[in-house]
């Protein structure tokens, strides 16, 4: 394929076939989440793996195609940027869209745009470039959200020619851009994120514009540009649990636009039970900041709430289906609710047992989605932050261990499979560390013992299979990097997969500081010379010989997974371990690696676990753990 010349009809058959794999890969998940049995299940895992392997193979072909127009603009021409536009503003759907690929792709159809002075074809790729951008930052890219900005700021710059635009798809950007920047851009938490004053400003802006004789002239009985305005004011709202912190004047706004959007959706559906839940919500807060209503009144009318638009839901739905807008109500209601809980100083009592409802009701509705076999993304990435935002809540170590397990490490398949391998391994390491040199595991019997856990050999070992399950947990938050097994990372994806340890640096606090240090150090070099992240060195930690353990176990998992890394080759047991030991003092722990020369009982279990049959071992941690109750 490399010999063919780049035209607009190959453009088109390299976005195909990347729609294409995209397609199928999605029904082989489909299929694998509904396998009845164990042969079924294992013969659709092994065809997905080798649908990805191709899709690899094939994309490193195609998209070096295409790399030769993206990597120089003078090769752009306006066919291929014809071509280029095509393919990719009518790529929409979350699955057919490669997040950053898009970002690179429309970066030089915007310069070769502007060279060119068509502003018809500019504003709809700033426009995309801009939402590309939001989307890397919800994926801890947080300098592309000054980018962001930037995209939307141009766009605006062009508002003064709204009358010369025949198209109301190119005047609705407009109000496009004033959407991301009003209710978009507040709500993103990088160090950049702009303060909810500017967002009001926006606000104030795009109504006028809105209201202003060159808009009114021409889009004034406009139904999609008012849409636009009332979707605008609805999600304005979205800024309601930052509220607290704002100005006076943004919280006069926010009362104001939540009983105006409130009122208006009563109108349209007259009946509460129908309205979209956020805007119940705004109102509820908007009646606490103007003093209509006390945090703890408002507490008690959302519980009724909840129960009775539970009630009318199954009395309106008797074979309910998977409901987006019935997901939201099950979802954000009880975030709003426990952290408005925080805002209450008596009934302390009261306080706590509802808010131990709402994180058991909300972990029950998750699990039973898993357990309906019901999987997106946006149920994924729910569940995901749901999990970081609860686990403070939650008391005893023990407890906030068998959460995490639960209601992470248990329900997100891109890390599933890896952890349970990568804690078999380490588990089978420390218990022959055990017989051959237990002196280097005195440092975490002490370290377990200054934490007030049981330090016994047995509370050690299950200290480290902890510590195998949890050390990737970042990768949850940064999955549709890490998911991307279809083509080689950009630069820029794996400078932020190699943050992924320190993306979880919040939540280790009281009894799981004591997963710090595997957490952020089994990614460095034994000798702390390379690896990462950077500014990570442990030297000095107690825990040192878990990092090195988690090091060779993450080492021997991925190099000779034949079936989730499918953008490599794997090797043979043998080679591996003769890599550990040519690279043992500086990379590896020597003391870790002679295990394998010095127990062949060793060896040979972790030969067996990884050389072969992994689709057996992996169908076996999921009908074991995947569905289950962490013990």
């Amino acid at each position: 394929m490399k010999k063919n010349r780049l035209n607009p009809a190959l453009i088109g058959a390299v976005y195909g076939s990347y729609r294409n794999q995209h397609r199928i890969i999605n029904e082989l998940n489909n299929r694998l989440s509904t396998a009845a049995s164990e042969e079924e299940w294992i013969s659709i895992y092994k065809e997905r793996s080798e649908t990805m392997r191709v899709a690899f193979d094939v994309n490193i072909e195609t998209w070096s195609l295409l790399n030769e127009v993206l990597s120089d603009k003078e090769k752009m021409n306006y066919d291929y940027a014809e071509a280029f536009f095509h393919e990719d503003m009518n790529s929409n759907h979350e699955n057919e869209t490669d997040v950053f690929f898009s970002c690179r792709l429309l970066n030089v159809l915007a310069d070769y745009y502007r060279e060119e002075h068509d502003i018809m074809r500019l504003l709809p790729v700033l426009n995309k470039l801009g939402q590309k951008y939001v989307a890397t930052c919800t994926m801890h890219v947080g300098e592309n959200y000054l980018k962001a900005l930037d995209c939307y700021k141009e766009i605006l710059s062009y508002k003064g020619n709204y009358n010369l635009f025949p198209s109301i798809s190119i005047r609705k950007v407009f109000f496009d851009a004033y959407y991301y920047l009003c209710c978009i851009m507040p709500i993103i938490e990088t160090e950049n994120t702009m303060p909810l004053s500017q967002a009001l400003d926006y606000l104030l802006e795009v109504l006028s514009f809105y209201n202003s004789p060159i808009v009114q002239k021409i889009d004034g009985d406009s139904e999609d540009i008012r849409k636009s305005i009332n979707t605008i004011k609805e999600n304005w709202l979205f800024i309601e649990y930052k509220v607290d912190q704002a100005d006076s004047e943004t919280r006069s706004a926010f009362i104001k636009v939540a009983h105006d959007v409130y009122q208006d959706s009563m109108n349209r559906y007259g009946d509460v039970n129908k309205l979209p839940v956020s805007t119940v919500i705004s109102y509820q807060h908007a009646l606490i900041l103007e003093g209509s209503t006390s945090y703890i009144d408002a507490v008690n009318y959302m519980v009724n709430y909840y129960e009775a638009r539970r009630a009318y839901y199954d009395s309106t739905h008797p074979n309910p289906t998977f409901d987006l807008d019935e997901f939201y109500f099950e979802t954000r209601i009880p975030q709003a609710l426990i952290k408005w809980l925080d805002k209450i100083d008596i009934l302390s009592d009261m306080r706590t047992n509802l808010r131990h409802k709402l994180l058991n009701g909300l972990n029950e509705y998750y699990m039973n989605l898993s357990e309906k076999r019901i999987f997106s993304h946006i149920i994924y990435e729910s569940a995901c932050n749901w999990c970081f935002f609860a686990i403070k809540y939650i008391h005893g170590y023990r407890e906030k261990e068998n959460f995490l397990i639960t209601m992470l490490i248990n329900r997100q398949p891109q890390t599933f499979f890896n952890a349970y391998l990568n804690a078999e391994l380490a588990v089978n390491i420390t218990r022959s560390l055990y017989e051959h040199t237990p002196v280097l595991l005195t440092s975490v019997e002490n370290c377990l013992k200054a934490y007030g856990r049981p330090n016994s050999r047995e509370d050690v070992v299950e200290f480290v299979r902890k510590s195998a399950l949890f050390h990737d947990m970042g990768i949850n938050l940064v999955s549709k990097i890490e998911g991307i097994q279809y083509r080689t990372l950009f630069d820029q994806e794996m400078d932020v997969l190699r943050q992924h340890p320190l993306l979880v640096n919040d939540i280790l606090e009281g009894g799981l500081a004591i997963y710090r240090d595997p957490i952020m150090g089994h990614h460095k070099y034994f000798d702390q010379s390379a690896g990462y992240p950077e500014d990570v060195d442990m030297t000095n930690s107690q825990l040192r010989i878990v990092c090195d353990i988690l090091a060779v176990c993450d080492t021997l998992n991925s190099a000779t997974d034949y079936l989730g890394r499918t953008y490599k080759q794997p090797k043979d047991f043998s080679i591996i371990l003769s890599e550990l030991i040519t690279l043992s003092g500086t990379r590896y722990n020597t003391n870790v690696v002679n295990l394998f020369l010095d127990d062949m009982d060793l060896a040979c279990k972790v030969d067996a676990l990884i050389s072969s049959n992994r689709e057996n071992k992996y169908y076996e941690y999921f009908t074991k753990y995947f569905e289950k109750v962490a013990e």
